[in-house]
């Protein structure tokens, strides 16, 4: 019943401060202990071994990455956590398992987030340099789930969207200044 399911699709770029190179902020990016605990919801995560180890071709095919991710040859092309997440609403909160695939590629990281309910978020995560010799973080998502829960779960994404980038950029900060 493909009529119950919605689709949107939310953008958010943050600037990263000089000195911080579009390297360092890819490297952060790539970090997934770092990048997996900017979310505020995270209570903890599992690293699951995933089906296809190191064949890129076939890790494609199983996870259905997109065309336009290229994962970096030489690691594994997909890493999947179980993430355990506290999520606060206005009726109750809950616990969520979720899903997560992680593919790191040569401007960023792609993420797919499959969520209880048909809650599945696709992410594009990248650094982009910007005419003044600075970067910025860019953060594209496609939600995908019941429209009954759509607009709950746009405002959790839209909720923590800042807290996510600002901890991000920390870390990138952080790291551009012990290099």
């Amino acid at each position: 019943m493909s009529f119950l399911i919605s689709t949107a699709n939310l953008t958010k770029t943050t600037g990263i401060p000089l000195p911080v190179s579009k390297a360092t902020a890819i490297a952060i990016l790539h970090d997934h202990d770092i990048f997996l605990n900017t979310d505020p919801h995270v209570v903890k995560y599992t690293s699951l071994a995933p089906a296809v180890a190191t064949d890129v071709a076939k890790a494609r095919a199983e996870y259905k990455i997109p065309a336009a991710v290229d994962p970096i040859v030489g690691t594994p092309p997909v890493r999947v956590y179980e993430m355990l997440d506290h999520v606060p609403n206005p009726v109750w909160s809950s616990e969520v398992v979720s899903r997560e695939e992680l593919v790191n590629y040569g401007e960023g990281l792609w993420t797919r987030v499959k969520s209880p309910m048909g809650v599945v978020m696709e992410t594009f995560w990248f650094a982009r340099e910007r005419k003044d010799g600075g970067c910025e973080l860019v953060q594209e998502v496609c939600v995908s789930c019941n429209r009954m829960l759509m607009g709950l779960v746009k405002s959790q994404v839209e909720e923590n969207f800042q807290v996510i980038h600002d901890k991000l950029i920390e870390a990138m900060v952080k790291k551009q200044g012990a290099a």
